[in-house]
């Protein structure tokens, strides 16, 4: 049975690549919002006088995150378009019963790791507006200097968070070893169940018996 053909691959890239581009639209309108209205909120903010690198740097961040986290909730939801149908409710019933089996800290460290992309954009946000609040009130530094140290500090503690990250997804595969086989196979199951429900729909449309045949009056004529 061929569950995965080209044009299943070429959907999931396409859906995907739209999620991303959506992204992306979403993170440049982020940015362009940046330079034109935040001047005016904070009229020290001065983005004309900053050099092309710092303002290259804040410009390209929004879209690039916004970029990588649509796609991937885009992925995700094809996945979940693509592979709908009556045994959704079982999958569903099945994570249920494994998420109940967890302990406190093992439901905290997944939920923490499967919205670690969200935390950290929303981390890092909340880190550069309050650093530039901070530095603000520097009245020795001009706006230039005010963006390069509020970039600084909000990278610094962006990096800390991705390391977390990486710590939090090693501790979770050292407490759930198996857990990525698991999802793999479980993929694989939803993928075959799903396509043979395909067939036996296409089979129920296109298939007729000899009575229906005849009480159709469906005949082939010379």
């Amino acid at each position: 049975m061929k569950i995965l053909t080209s044009e299943e691959i070429n959907a999931h890239s396409a859906y995907t690549l739209k999620g991303g581009a959506l992204g992306a639209v979403v993170g440049l309108a982020g940015s362009a919002a940046l330079f034109r209205f935040l001047p005016k909120r904070f009229p020290s903010f001065k983005p004309s006088q900053m050099t092309w690198s710092v303002k290259t740097a804040l410009f390209i961040t929004p879209p690039t995150l916004f970029t990588a986290i649509c796609a991937e909730e885009a992925s995700n939801r094809f996945d979940a378009l693509k592979y709908s149908g009556n045994y959704q409710s079982e999958e569903a019933a099945e994570k249920q019963a494994a998420w109940d089996k967890l302990t406190r800290t093992e439901k905290t460290i997944e939920s923490l790791n499967n919205n670690k992309y969200k935390i950290i954009t929303g981390i890092w946000a909340a880190s550069l507006y309050t650093a530039w609040e901070i530095i603000n009130r520097d009245k020795i530094m001009n706006a230039t200097q005010k963006a390069v140290q509020a970039r600084m500090y909000a990278q610094f503690i962006t990096v800390i968070l991705l390391l977390g990250s990486v710590a939090l997804s090693s501790y979770e595969k050292k407490l759930n070893p198996d857990k990525e086989k698991q999802i793999e196979k479980q993929r694989w199951a939803n993928a075959l169940r799903a396509a043979a429900e395909q067939e036996k729909l296409a089979a129920a449309q296109t298939t007729f018996s000899n009575e229906e045949r005849r009480d159709a009056k469906i005949f082939k004529y010379k």
